[in-house]
C-alpha cells in the first residue's frame, strides 16, 4: 500500500478527503466512479492531477483523526465495514482500469495536499499504473497437511518405547510435509518464470491456522501479478504441479485488485510504517 508520514490536522478542520486509490486519467476512470459509495456510504469522486487521478471520498474530518481511527480499528464491527467499504471501490476501479491501492484509512486535509502528493510521486505512479495494466493479483497458497490415519485397537503404543516411537514417525511425516510444500512453492515461481505466466511475485508471511476453516499448516502464501490473457493457463499449470505433490493442499484466490504490488516510492518505503493510518497534510 502506498503510505504516508503522519501529520495531524488543524484543530478547526471540518471536512477531509478520504484517498482510495490512484489511477491514470482516462475514460474508463470516469466511468468506473458513476454510483459509487464509499466509506460509510459517501459518495466517490475523482480528484484530476496532471496524467494520474486519485479517488476519494469527502468525509467528516472529527470521524477520521487519529484517535478516531483507532477507535474504528479496534472496532472489529467497524474495522470490517470500513474495509469492506474501501475494498469495494478499489474492486470497482480495478475490474475496469489499473489501480494503485491506497492503505486503509489514508486520508489528507484537503484536495490540494493531495494533488501535491500526486505531482511530487507523479513518475512513480505513471510507471507503476503502466505496469500494473492488464494484470490481476492471484493469490497461492500452500499447506503442509499429511495424511493422518487412526490407529487402530491393536496398533496403539503398547509402552513407552512404542509411543515415542509413533511421536517419532508423526513428527517426521510433518516435517516431511513442511519440505514438500516449500519444494513446490519453488517449483511454482520456477514454473511460471520460465512460462512467463506471472510478471512478479511477492511472498508473504505464511497465515496463522485460525485464518482458515480447512487443516493444514501454512507454508508458502504468495502473490503474483499475472497478465488476464494468462489467468486460465497460470491456474491450470499451478494445479497440475500441486495435484501431482502428496502430502500438500493448494488454495488459489483471486482476482484481486494489485493489493501486494502496489508499493510507495522508495524514499517512502524506507521511513513509513504502512500499519498506522493518518491524515496527512
Amino acid at each position: 500500500m502506498i503510505s504516508e508520514h503522519d501529520t495531524a490536522p488543524p484543530a478547526d478542520l471540518t471536512d477531509a478527503v478520504y484517498a482510495y486509490a490512484v489511477l491514470l486519467r482516462n475514460e474508463a476512470a470516469e466511468l468506473a466512479v458513476r454510483d459509487l459509495s464509499g466509506v460509510d456510504g459517501l459518495p466517490v469522486r475523482i480528484l484530476r492531477g496532471a496524467g494520474t487521478a486519485a479517488v476519494v471520498s469527502d468525509v467528516p474530518a472529527e470521524a477520521f483523526t487519529e484517535e478516531a481511527i483507532a477507535q474504528r480499528l479496534d472496532d472489529i464491527n467497524d474495522l470490517e465495514r470500513l474495509a469492506r467499504d474501501h475494498h469495494q471501490v478499489i474492486a470497482a476501479l480495478a475490474a475496469r482500469t489499473a489501480v494503485l491501492p491506497l492503505r486503509l484509512a489514508t486520508v489528507y486535509i484537503d484536495d490540494g495536499s493531495l494533488l501535491r502528493r500526486l505531482h511530487a510521486d507523479a513518475g512513480h505512479f505513471r510507471s507503476t499504473l503502466n505496469r500494473l495494466e492488464g494484470h490481476d493479483e492471484w493469490g497461492v497458497k500452500i499447506y503442509a497437511h499429511p495424511p493422518t490415519a487412526t490407529p487402530s485397537p491393536g496398533d496403539r503404543p503398547r509402552s513407552g518405547r512404542d509411543y515415542l516411537r509413533a511421536r517419532r514417525t508423526s513428527r517426521d511425516g510433518h516435517d516431511l510435509a513442511l519440505r514438500t510444500a516449500a519444494d513446490l512453492g519453488a517449483r511454482v515461481d520456477r514454473m511460471l518464470a520460465e512460462a512467463n505466466l506471472a510478471s512478479d511475485v511477492r511472498h508473504h508471511r505464511p497465515q496463522p491456522a485460525t485464518l482458515s476453516a480447512k487443516p493444514g499448516e501454512n507454508v508458502v502464501n504468495a502473490a503474483y501479478l499475472v497478465p488476464r490473457k494468462h489467468t486460465r493457463s497460470f491456474q491450470d499449470r499451478v494445479e497440475v504441479l500441486a495435484a501431482g505433490t502428496a502430502g500438500v493442499r493448494l488454495e488459489i484466490t483471486g482476482p484481486w485488485a494489485p493489493y501486494s504490488f502496489a508499493s510507495p516510492p522508495p524514499e517512502q518505503a524506507e521511513t513509513t510504517d504502512p500499519a498506522i493510518p493518518q491524515t496527512t497534510p
